[in-house]
């Protein structure tokens, strides 16, 4: 078999067995944790605040009402409110076609208390995440705009993505692994690393062992022991090879799947301005051209 398919073969074999992994252990509206749970975006404009609610419930019909009760107890302490009376939701849909999710442009008004005075607070879901737990019920997790009080509030556009472009690939090319762990895919980040550092280490030992059969070589004058000496030092030498193909090989892989592959999902924050931003997106992979030779393919999206 022609050895450039065979190692694209590997390489798509690979992907799919990390995928699978993935998927099949995990119960959770994404096989990636979003970004957004351990580093909330920073907002554009001084009226809004991202806040991050995380909820626990039996099921998730009702988490999104859990979350807006539990809005009031992550919002600044300096802000002085204490409870929800009552919320209401004005939602809107904006249709977008530049390939990048959006978000709902759904504003829910809250009526809470500020040092004991009634005040609307209004606020905007961004995104949702959420995982089956052990004991069966579901963790929820949402992130929200909310407005600071006072008038002429805000909101940030926002996008969803899981495109990380040169991001993943520059950091991939200094250390593998690395662009998979910033990305937020540990598991295939941990295999790479550690599957480069097993290679490397049994380069150094394969080499190690070849250079001393050379070295036995020329301190024998038997013609039996040189020829046996040589043949031992002839098969180290092989299976350096081989190991030096394989590292080049998982380092490639590593490339690739650095700037092609998605990643955890994080949100695009720009000023609003009364229309989304394009967005260029973009992706690398292997192909084949003409059968025979490899070559990478560019794919963008405007």
């Amino acid at each position: 078999m022609n050895p450039v398919k065979s190692f694209l073969a590997v390489t798509f074999a690979v992907s799919a067995m990390f995928e699978c992994y993935a998927q099949g252990f995990t119960t959770a509206s994404d096989r990636i944790v979003p970004r957004w749970i351990n580093r909330p975006p920073v907002s554009a404009n001084r009226t809004i605040s991202y806040v991050v609610v995380p909820v626990i419930s039996t099921n998730l019909t009702g988490a999104s009402t859990l979350s807006l009760n539990e809005l009031v107890k992550y919002l600044p302490r300096d802000w002085n409110i204490s409870g929800i009376e009552e919320f209401g939701s004005v939602s809107k849909i904006r249709r977008d076609n530049s390939g990048i999710e959006r978000t709902k442009d759904e504003v829910i008004r809250l009526q809470l208390k500020a040092e004991g005075a009634p005040v609307d607070v209004e606020c905007k879901t961004v995104d949702t995440y959420w995982k089956r737990m052990p004991d069966g019920n579901y963790q929820s997790y949402y992130l929200y705009q909310v407005a600071k009080p006072g008038p002429s509030p805000e909101f940030d556009e926002t996008a969803l993505t899981t495109s990380y472009g040169l991001s993943g690939l520059w950091r991939s090319a200094i250390i593998p692994g690395w662009g998979q762990f910033y990305k937020g895919t540990y598991m295939k980040g941990g295999l790479i690393l550690g599957g480069c550092a097993a290679f490397v280490g049994g380069i150094v030992g394969v080499e190690s062992v070849r250079a001393d059969y050379v070295r036995k070589i020329g301190e024998t004058h038997d013609v039996d022991y040189k020829r046996l000496y040589a043949k031992r030092a002839d098969q180290f030498s092989t299976a350096r090879n081989v190991l030096i193909g394989a590292l080049g090989a998982l380092y490639l892989y590593n490339l690739i799947d650095a700037v092609a592959a998605p990643g955890a999902r994080r949100v695009i924050v720009n000023p609003k301005n009364g229309m989304y931003r394009r967005t260029l997106s973009w992706k690398v992979y292997p192909s084949m051209p003409d059968n025979q030779s490899v070559a990478l393919a560019v794919g963008l999206t405007f």
